[in-house]
């Protein structure tokens, strides 16, 4: 969240999946990191949730795993992209800006 912070991002925290879906639904936010293991709702599920209201908002996912499981469940989930942990700071700010970008350019 520093990284963000630093980067003059504004931040808002969901502490598991289901404030997530429900954050995402009364706000408007540029895009939604997503942790994969989140308690409640994990972020497959609620990736699955928001793309029922919201198919536009870049979903990225963030995850220790590189398994091509996780690669093909993200993408099924209705996410954009996915920065696996750890990550290069840089690279974090990089992912962000493209898919914000890329939905504006839709």
């Amino acid at each position: 969240m520093q990284i963000l912070e630093k980067a003059k991002l504004k931040v808002e925290v969901a502490r598991n999946g289901l404030t997530a879906v429900e954050m995402v639904e009364k706000n408007s936010f540029d895009a939604v990191l997503m942790d994969i293991q989140m308690p409640i709702m994990d972020g497959y599920t609620a990736s699955l949730e928001i793309r029922k209201f919201n198919t536009n908002i870049p979903i990225l996912a963030l995850s220790a795993s590189v398994f091509m499981e996780v690669k093909n469940k993200i993408t099924e989930s209705g996410m954009d992209g996915f920065i696996f942990k750890p990550f290069d700071p840089q690279d974090l700010l990089n992912q962000i800006e493209d898919a914000i970008e890329n939905n504006t350019q839709k």
